[in-house]
């Protein structure tokens, strides 16, 4: 998996609003940025998406398949070598399809906002 290593998750909670809490850190040295981009490392946007997608998986105990995306929104550049710990936050409402709104921050910055919708991944031979 090309995102082995690349972040780890130091602490999660649940909000009394039912919102998922995590602290996550990246690492600054994973092959990755050397191609996003030399000398100017950028947390690729998509590899946000699948650090929420795995962590929402690890939550629901299932593997998931994205069906839609919206309103996403990036706000902020993740440098990894000058904000390396994220705070993530996690709305998940289950239904037909399931929900998960995402915000990531870092100190008071707001880095990204986004609406996943997943369906539980079933496969059949």
């Amino acid at each position: 998996m090309v995102l082995a290593d690349f972040y780890k998750i130091h602490g999660r909670r649940l909000s009394a609003d039912g919102k998922h809490l995590l602290e996550i850190s990246l690492n600054p040295n994973h092959s990755i940025f050397n191609g996003h981009f030399p000398d100017r490392p950028v947390t690729p946007g998509v590899c946000m998406l699948q650090i929420i997608k795995n962590i929402s998986e690890d939550l629901l105990q299932s593997k998931l398949r994205m069906s839609a995306a919206k309103n996403i929104r990036f706000y902020a550049i993740i440098d990894p070598f000058v904000h390396p710990n994220l705070s993530l936050e996690l709305a998940i409402k289950e239904a037909d399809t399931i929900q998960i709104k995402a915000n990531c921050s870092f100190d008071e910055t707001i880095a990204l906002k986004m609406e996943l919708f997943f369906h539980r991944y079933t496969h059949s031979i």
